[in-house]
């Protein structure tokens, strides 16, 4: 083990260093205990042996070399301590846990600093939610993801109308974003079913969800609970409620539009969106994961069928309002056809909060890389366009605005979720040391995001 991995041993806060200190007590205890049980007059047998042989080196009895063998036999002891207590975890961990890896102290260490990391609550749904909950993961093991339930589209809408339960296709997303490894499990919960048949066009992560939850009684709740626990999922993944929601949407001209999956194709701007019933049921989980919450995020994703349902689930709104806790907007980064067409960032925050009331949102955080012409009209074939940053909007409202690089500009305008889930946590950390906004917008326009 390098010096680095051993200084790690005393990092503050780990918890560790106490342990090994009560450890090095006992061991003390035990030496006296020994000494005291066959009489401590066999230990000087052994200084006459070192008094002995330094006579025979100098000539005469040099007490110097009875305290420089005391010190080497007393380092050599600890180092066999640390050696053996270091092989009895690495063979245990193993034996619970095998690992690629061999370099189990690093393991160690940072699922203990990822224990220790911030509570934080993201709301929305889609792959805009699962996107961000992948660049969070790896800072933080606090993460409660509170996803939408009223898809009604394919696999899950199917399964929905089927099994008479809820959408289970953003909550499977949710749960292979927070698996320790992904990889080979994440192909699998995503692999669709081709061919004509009954299984045509599912997905297996949603026939995976569905078949727990008939398992447990239709409890969709201990479903998920079993398939975090299947998956060693970082975080925990919350429906915002367990009724089978309709959403509908008001739209500008006065019609009406049923059903989440036909929402973006009105030809009409959204005036507002409720849900059939009004104030569905919450899950109490998510309630008390608002309260205790230190951050708590809104988005990135569709504002109309992804995060504002959210809001309609009786309470939630109510909740976040009271929360003490930073509330953050990731606002997309392109308008999305037939949700914000010709949307400004401002006009996505004046809907949040025509949905969930005033208070639910404290800091809005937006991209300012320049994306390329290519980018742009890749993007405008399909009617969709850079979203305009009108901070002096928000200004007006009292919400902040945090501008930072989060796409990496080179095929399209989707988030990096590393670089996304960095700058959340500096915005976090920055605003629990109460920084000062031009402080926190220069601090997260440094070269390293």
């Amino acid at each position: 083990m390098t010096r680095k991995r051993w200084f790690r041993w005393l990092i503050p806060g780990l918890n560790i260093k106490r342990w090994l200190a009560l450890f090095s007590v006992g061991v003390g205890l035990l030496i006296i205990g020994i000494s005291l049980m066959f009489n401590y007059q066999w230990l000087a047998v052994v200084e006459d042996f070192v008094l002995q042989y330094s006579f025979e080196l100098t000539g005469f009895y040099n007490y110097n070399i009875l305290i420089g063998t005391g010190l080497f036999l007393l380092a050599f002891g600890i180092l066999l301590m640390l050696i053996g207590t270091s092989k009895v975890i690495k063979t245990i961990i193993r034996a619970v846990l095998p690992v690629q890896n061999s370099k189990v102290s690093d393991m160690i260490f940072q699922n203990i600093r990822l224990e220790k990391g911030p509570k934080i609550v993201v709301i929305g749904g889609g792959t805009g939610l699962s996107n961000l909950l992948r660049g969070l993961k790896v800072h933080t093991n606090n993460l409660t993801a509170i996803v939408t339930v009223a898809d009604d589209g394919g696999s899950s809408g199917r399964l929905r109308e089927d099994y008479q339960m809820i959408a289970p296709g953003d909550l499977r997303n949710c749960l292979v974003a927070l698996a320790e490894q992904e990889g080979v499990m994440e192909d699998i919960f995503k692999f669709r079913f081709d061919g004509n048949g009954d299984l045509a066009g599912h997905s297996f992560g949603n026939l995976f969800i569905t078949a727990l939850t008939q398992v447990h009684g239709g409890d969709v709740e201990e479903a998920l609970k079993a398939a975090s626990n299947l998956l060693r999922v970082r975080g925990r993944v919350i429906p915002s409620s367990t009724e089978l929601i309709k959403l509908v949407a008001e739209l500008a001209d006065g019609s009406i539009i049923e059903g989440e999956s036909n929402i973006p194709t009105a030809n009409s701007p959204i005036k507002r969106v409720y849900s059939q019933p009004a104030n569905p049921k919450p899950e109490g989980a998510a309630l008390q994961a608002i309260d205790e919450a230190d951050a708590i995020i809104l988005g990135p994703g569709s504002l109309y069928t992804s995060i504002i349902p959210n809001l309609l689930t009786d309470k939630i709104a109510e909740h976040l309002r009271a929360s003490k806790a930073n509330k953050i907007y990731i606002c997309n980064v392109m308008t999305q056809p037939g949700e914000t067409d010709g949307y400004s960032v401002a006009d996505h925050v004046d809907a949040l909060l025509r949905h969930g009331g005033e208070g639910i949102v404290d800091t809005v955080l937006v991209n300012e890389s320049e994306l390329t012409p290519a980018i742009i009209e890749n993007y405008r074939k399909v009617g969709s366009t850079p979203v305009e940053i009108d901070s002096d909007r928000l200004k007006a409202k009292h919400i902040r605005t945090v501008k930072a690089n989060l796409v990496d500009n080179k095929d399209t305008a989707i988030h990096n979720h590393d670089r996304l889930g960095k700058v959340i946590m500096d915005i976090v950390y920055a605003m629990k040391s109460d920084m000062e906004p031009k402080v926190l917008e220069y601090y997260l326009q440094r070269d390293d995001h």
